[in-house]
């Protein structure tokens, strides 16, 4: 799929890299977060198109793209996010409905607010973008439960269990819906997105992350 960027937003990234130059998270080399040079040594995740499996990640949660993806969400680099997303629709074939309609993962509102984003939102804002399909918050989660980090499969499946609602009353118009976030652990917080969607009525609903750990 070849990404075909407009004028606008062309010279925006421009001047962004301009007054904040970035530095590739592997080498150190000026230019890129991923420089070319270090692209081979990104662990992909062979999974085939996104019609099967109903999940899928493009990278392993290990070394550079586990840098980039802590410093985006702690740093503030949240402009990672468009480099990562563009290499990741170099490897990954989209076999989506065109009425498919592109959701993400929501935080808790005061978690949000005090990183200033959610980086599953501006994932999903870029694919929106690049896939020409609809981007609409579905999810609302209704509870802050404790944090992930640390917990065993069973213990976040309790965890992040009714912490999520749907927010539409009528989901007629998404019966096609695809779940970003940006790292898939032991899915606990995906599974429970799916099962919040489907007892809405949704009839078919696909994840996407861009990294996914495989050593719990």
């Amino acid at each position: 799929m070849k990404l075909v960027l407009k004028p606008l937003t062309t010279m925006k990234e421009m001047v962004v890299d301009i007054l904040l130059p970035k530095f590739c998270l592997g080498c150190g080399r000026e230019g890129r977060y991923i420089c070319k040079n270090c692209e081979v040594f990104l662990s992909e995740i062979d999974v085939g198109g996104l019609r099967y499996p109903t999940v899928m990640s493009v990278w392993e949660y290990e070394g550079i793209i586990e840098k980039a993806i802590h410093k985006m969400k702690f740093d503030g680099c949240y402009d990672i996010i468009n480099e990562l997303v563009e290499k990741a629709f170099e490897k990954v074939e989209f076999n989506l409905p065109e009425n498919t309609v592109i959701t993400y993962v929501p935080m808790w509102p005061k978690k949000e607010r005090l990183r200033g984003f959610n980086q599953a939102e501006l994932i999903a804002q870029k694919m929106s973008r690049l896939l020409s399909l609809a981007k609409q918050p579905i999810l609302e989660k209704v509870r802050d439960n404790r944090t992930q980090v640390g917990l065993g499969p069973k213990e976040r499946e309790e965890n992040v269990k009714g912490a999520f609602r749907c927010v539409i009353p009528d989901v007629t118009h998404c019966r096609n819906v695809l779940v970003v976030d940006d790292v898939y652990t032991t899915g606990a917080t995906a599974k429970e997105c799916v099962k919040v969607l489907r007892e809405a009525g949704v009839k078919n609903v696909w994840v996407f992350t861009l990294a996914r750990k495989l050593r719990i």
